[in-house]
């Protein structure tokens, strides 16, 4: 009899289950609301009178499918609707994001209630923009559509030149949204203190994975420049971390068909023997007056690298830090060389004398950079930490790029 006693249990097991399934939702309608530049209002209408324990809603970001979760705050045991504003301060949306979303409710029985996922496209709604496509393309516009044309054109140009670069190609779609002018383009952008808006003025920036903003439609070396960085992340962003920013920057530059005043502020500092240590370039410069150097140093070391050593191995050095490798040692296993000798092998090159390489066997607490030196070497500047949060460096990257585009 056991064994009949425990088929039957079983099947009314089975049975309980299924009708638990099939019940009718409480869920009524969930809902997605356009609040640019703020973000998305999401909302769900419950059944009257169900009493809720908790409300999720999940959404899932970007190309990268980027998942979250929130737990609003109940207006009541039994309220109507539960509603959540996605974005800013919390979480920026840039033109364009895709976000799928689905909403999770529990009951006070524990019973779990969900809806079916659905997709809502965050746009900007200021302005009639149109669509132009093209291969991985997709360039909005509203002002000129021959400039608009124009872009595109060389958008796809920078696109297969860079791919061809670093040894990848792009997984994605991407977007260009066109603005104008730069205040038009503002609200679309990271909001910024009124003291950051007064000193800077941001010309483009890549503002996700696969989205490019730019303002005026003849801003051809900014949108090279920002597609650029759309690709070095790809060759070169990890799991474990990231690309050095002189890489970073040094590349996207080279994309340009002009390095500008950036190239001028490099032969300055060459000429008074005036450059910034490589160890300090994994990091942004926190003093404005070094932003141009900055871009012009990483410039001239990355064209050093490629017409020194070849195309080939520049793309190696990419895969190297997306498989997780520090500077150091990317350098030694593409090149043969660590920081310090790569920095006075291009030194040397440019006629510039050697910096002081830190002695390894300094006792516990003995300073390797305060020493007295020879005449004519350097102390190599100690590398920036990188315990900094990402909004962090997001803030000074966007801020650093809009010096960089009103100086050049």
């Amino acid at each position: 009899m056991r064994p009949l006693l425990a088929l039957a249990l079983a099947l009314a097991l089975a049975l309980r289950v299924e009708l638990a399934i099939a019940q009718p939702s409480p869920l009524l309608e969930a809902r997605a609301e356009n609040r640019f530049p703020d973000g998305v209002l999401f909302s769900l209408r419950l059944e009257r009178g169900m009493a809720v324990q908790e409300a999720r809603l999940h959404y899932r970001l970007g190309p990268r499918a980027i998942l979250g979760v929130v737990a609003p705050e109940l207006p009541s045991s039994t309220p109507r609707e539960v509603s959540y504003l996605l974005g800013w301060p919390k979480t920026y949306l840039p033109p364009g994001l895709a976000i799928t979303f689905w909403w999770e409710v529990v009951d006070p029985q524990g019973r779990t209630f969900s809806t079916e996922p659905q997709t809502f496209t965050y746009t900007d709604p200021r302005f009639p923009f149109h669509v132009l496509e093209e291969g991985k393309f997709r360039l909005y516009w509203y002002d000129d559509e021959g400039n608009a044309r124009l872009l595109l054109r060389v958008a796809t140009e920078t696109l297969q030149e860079m791919e061809a670069l670093l040894g990848v190609e792009v997984p994605f779609p991407i977007q260009v949204w066109v603005y104008a002018d730069t205040e038009d383009m503002r609200k679309a952008l990271v909001p910024r203190s009124e003291s950051f808006e007064r000193q800077v003025i941001t010309a483009g920036q890549k503002v996700a994975d696969d989205t490019v903003l730019v303002a005026g439609s003849r801003s051809l070396d900014t949108l090279r420049h920002e597609l650029a960085h759309i690709v070095t992340a790809v060759a070169g962003e990890g799991p474990f971390g990231g690309l050095p920013a002189w890489l970073d920057e040094g590349t996207a530059v080279y994309a340009q068909k002009s390095p500008g005043a950036f190239q001028r502020a490099f032969q300055r500092a060459v000429a008074q023997d005036a450059l910034l240590p490589l160890p300090s370039l994994s990091s942004y410069p926190g003093d404005p007056k070094l932003v141009n150097l900055f871009y012009g140093q990483s410039w001239a070391l990355v064209s050093y690298l490629i017409e020194t050593y070849g195309r080939e191995r520049f793309a190696q050095l990419f895969a190297t830090f997306k498989a997780g490798a520090t500077t150091d040692d990317a350098l030694r296993r593409v090149y043969g060389l660590g920081v310090y000798e790569l920095e006075n092998q291009w030194r040397a090159s440019l006629g510039l004398p050697p910096v002081v390489v830190p002695s390894p066997t300094a006792a516990p607490g003995e300073s390797t950079t305060n020493r007295a030196l020879p005449k004519g070497e350097r102390t190599p500047w100690p590398l920036v930490g990188v315990g900094a949060s990402v909004g962090a460096l997001v803030l000074v990257a966007a801020y650093l790029l809009g010096r960089r585009l009103r100086a050049g």
